[in-house]
C-alpha cells in the first residue's frame, strides 16, 4: 500500500548479530548501531571512523593521480615568485574552493589572483576569453577549482598562449576525454587509484594543498612558515555541503572538523555571514546547507560571485560586514526571482506535460532566470518524482539546469541526447546544458525516449526509507543526543528517519505565511510528541482525526523556541494505521 504522499515505504531490515556487535565492539547505544549497519558499515574499524572522525585516517594526497606532477608545478611556480592565478566556478563549491587556495597562498605569501566568470556573461568553466585576460596579467599558471575538465579546447589554447593550466575538478570526464593540462586531479579519472572518490572540488583543493605543504616541508621549509590547514576546513564543510557531496568517508572526516571550525571561524566574512543569516554559536550541517549555502549560492547565481569569494577572503570585519550585507540583499532578490520562475513553471507543467505519458520532464521559457532554475527543476523533481530538465531561453539560445532520481542517470542521457546539445556537463543527479531553442523540441523527445526505456512505473515511485520503528515512549531527548554520534548528517549519511504506528494526531492547526504547512500533537503509547508538517497542511485536514489512527513516518528535530528544548517531529509521510507488517 502506498502512502497519502503516494510513497512506497522500506523499514530496514540489519542484521541482529552484527548490530549487537557493533554495540558491544564501540560501547555504543542499540540505535546507534542498528544506524551504522543501517548506512552498510561493513566493519568494526569503518564504523569506528563513522563515529570517531581522526584528521589521521585521511588519505595520503599522493595517492591521487597527477598529484606529484601538479606539486612539482606550483613549487617551481613558488621558487621563481610567479603569480598563479586560481580559476573557480561560481557555485558555492568553486567559490569555496578559490577561496580556500587563495588563503593557502596568502599563508604562504605567495604571489596569486583569481578569476571567477560571470554566470551571465561566461557561462559554465573556463573561456577563452578568461584565458587571455589572465595571460595578460602575467599568471604563468592557472589551477581551475571545481572545474575544467570538459575545458579540452580552452585548457589547449591557454597551451598556445604559454599558460600552463593544472586542472582539479570533481565532475563527469567529457566525451572529448581529459584535457592535455599539466595534470588533472579528478579521482573520477581512469588509472586514479584515489580511495575515496567523492569529495567536492573543495575537498580536492585541500588535498593539494595538504599535498604542496608536505612538499615544501620536505624542501627545506620552517614548519612555522607552514599555514595550518585544519584553520581553513570551515570553507572544505561550506562547499562540500553546499554541493550536496556524500558526507561519508573522507568527507565525513573532514566535515566534522569543519563544523567544529565553523562554529568558531576567526575569519571576518564568515562570522558576518553568520550575523546576517541569524546564526550564533555552533553551526550544524543543516546550517550550512539551507541558511548560510544559499546567499553565497544567489551571489553566483544573479552573476555577483565577485562578493561572495572577497567575503570568504576578507581580512578586515568592517568591509566583511558590508559585502555579508549586500550578500543578504542579493538573496532576497534571488528569493524573489526564484519565485516567479516557479510559477511560469508551474503554468507550463498544466499546459505542456502530461505525467502519464512524460517519463522526463522537460521545459522551457524565455520567462525563466537561468540563475535559479536548477533551483526550480529541483523542485519540481521533488514534488513529481521525474528527471527534470529546465531550459532558460534567450534571444535563441538555452541553458539549461537539470535534477534527477536515483534510477536515471542524468550524465548518460545526456550524452545519448547530445546530437541536440552544444556542451553539457555535471553527475547522475545534477546537470547542466547549453542547447539552441530550435533544439528543444527534438531534445524533449528524445529525453523521453531514453526515459521510457529506463524507466517504469516502479521506478517512478519514490521509496521511503525508514531506520527503525518506535513506539511514543521512546521519543526522548536523549535518543536525539544518542543520534549525534553519527553527525554530520547529510547526502550518503543521512539524517534517521523513523516510523511510529497506530499514532493519534490532535490539536491541528495551521501555520506559516500561506498557511501551507501543519502543526499538530502525536500521541501513542501514552506519549505525546509536537510535529510539524510542512506544505502538508491540506493532507492532514482532509483527514478523519478524531475517528482513524495513522502510520507516521518523521525525522526528530529540536524545538529551541523561548530557550526551553524540546522534542519535534518533522513529518515525511502518513498513511492510515496499517497492522503491523
Amino acid at each position: 500500500m502506498l502512502s497519502l504522499l503516494n510513497k512506497r515505504w522500506s523499514l530496514a531490515q540489519p542484521d541482529p548479530a552484527w548490530t549487537a556487535e557493533l554495540q558491544t565492539e564501540l560501547g555504543v547505544s542499540l540505535r546507534v548501531a542498528t544506524l551504522l549497519a543501517n548506512r552498510g558499515v561493513a566493519s568494526i574499524q569503518e564504523a569506528d571512523y563513522l563515529i570517531n572522525p581522526d584528521l589521521a585516517n585521511t588519505h595520503d594526497p599522493f595517492l591521487m593521480l597527477g598529484m606529484r606532477t601538479a606539486v612539482d608545478r606550483i613549487l617551481r611556480s613558488i621558487e621563481r615568485g610567479d603569480n598563479i592565478t586560481v580559476f573557480g566556478d561560481y557555485d558555492v563549491d568553486g567559490i569555496t574552493s578559490a577561496a580556500f587556495m587563495t588563503h593557502f597562498f596568502r599563508d604562504l605569501g605567495v604571489p596569486h589572483s583569481h578569476y571567477l566568470p560571470n554566470r551571465m556573461e561566461e557561462g559554465y568553466g573556463l573561456n577563452k576569453g578568461a584565458v587571455e585576460t589572465i595571460k595578460s596579467r602575467g599568471s604563468g599558471l592557472i589551477i581551475t577549482a571545481d572545474c575544467g575538465i570538459t575545458a579540452v579546447d580552452e585548457v589547449a589554447y591557454a597551451r598556445e598562449l604559454g599558460l600552463d593550466v593544472i586542472v582539479t575538478d570533481h565532475h563527469q570526464i567529457g566525451e572529448q576525454g581529459l584535457p592535455k593540462a599539466v595534470a588533472v586531479l579528478n579521482p573520477h579519472q581512469p588509472g586514479c587509484s584515489y580511495p575515496f572518490r567523492f569529495l567536492s572540488g573543495v575537498g580536492i583543493v585541500f588535498k593539494l594543498a595538504v599535498a604542496v605543504r608536505s612538499a615544501l616541508l620536505e624542501a627545506g621549509w620552517e614548519k612555522s612558515r607552514l599555514p595550518r590547514l585544519k584553520n581553513h576546513l570551515d570553507l572544505f564543510v561550506l562547499g562540500t555541503i553546499a554541493d550536496v557531496a556524500p558526507l561519508s568517508g573522507e568527507n565525513h572526516i573532514l566535515a566534522r572538523h569543519g563544523l567544529e571550525m565553523m562554529s568558531s571561524s576567526l575569519k571576518p566574512g564568515l562570522a558576518a555571514l553568520k550575523a546576517v543569516a541569524g546564526l550564533n554559536g555552533e553551526v550544524d550541517a543543516r546550517s550550512v546547507g539551507f541558511v548560510l549555502g544559499p546567499r553565497l549560492n544567489a551571489a553566483g547565481r544573479l552573476g555577483k560571485a565577485d562578493a561572495g569569494l572577497h567575503l570568504l577572503t576578507a581580512t578586515d570585519p568592517a568591509e566583511a560586514r558590508k559585502l555579508a550585507q549586500e550578500l543578504e540583499a542579493v538573496n532576497k532578490e534571488r528569493q524573489e526571482i526564484q519565485k516567479w520562475t516557479q510559477e511560469e513553471a508551474d503554468y507550463l507543467m498544466e499546459r505542456e506535460v502530461d505525467l502519464e505519458r512524460d517519463k522526463v520532464i522537460v521545459l522551457a521559457s524565455e520567462n525563466f532566470h537561468k540563475g535559479v532554475i536548477g533551483i526550480v527543476a529541483a523542485r519540481l523533481t521533488q514534488v513529481n518524482y521525474r528527471p527534470t530538465v529546465l531550459i532558460a531561453l534567450d534571444d535563441g539560445v538555452g541553458k539549461g539546469s537539470a535534477r534527477s532520481i536515483p534510477a536515471f542517470n542524468l550524465f548518460r542521457a545526456f550524452q545519448e541526447c547530445s546530437e541536440f546539445l552544444d556542451q553539457f556537463g555535471g553527475h547522475a543527479y545534477a546537470a547542466g546544458l547549453n542547447i539552441k531553442a530550435d533544439n528543444v523540441e527534438n531534445f524533449r523527445a528524445a529525453m523521453n525516449r531514453v526515459g521510457d526505456r529506463i524507466l517504469n512505473a516502479d521506478s517512478l515511485i519514490q521509496t521511503l526509507k525508514i531506520d527503525a520503528a518506535l513506539e511514543g515512549p521512546e521519543l526522548t531527548l536523549e535518543l536525539y543526543r544518542d543520534m549525534a554520534a553519527l553527525e554530520p548528517y547529510g547526502q550518503g549519511n543521512p539524517l534517521p528517519v523513523f516510523l511510529t504506528r497506530g499514532a493519534t494526531v490532535r490539536n491541528l492547526r495551521r501555520m506559516g505565511r500561506d498557511q501551507a504547512h501543519a502543526r499538530f500533537n502525536v500521541g501513542q503509547g501514552g506519549a505525546s510528541v509536537e510535529a510539524v508538517a510542512f506544505y502538508m497542511n491540506q493532507v492532514f485536514e482532509g483527514l478523519d482525526a478524531d475517528a482513524e489512527t495513522f502510520d507516521l513516518v518523521y525525522e526528530l528535530q529540536i524545538n529551541d523556541w523561548s530557550g526551553r528544548e524540546k522534542l519535534q517531529m518533522k513529518i515525511l509521510d502518513v498513511r492510515p494505521h496499517l497492522p503491523e507488517e
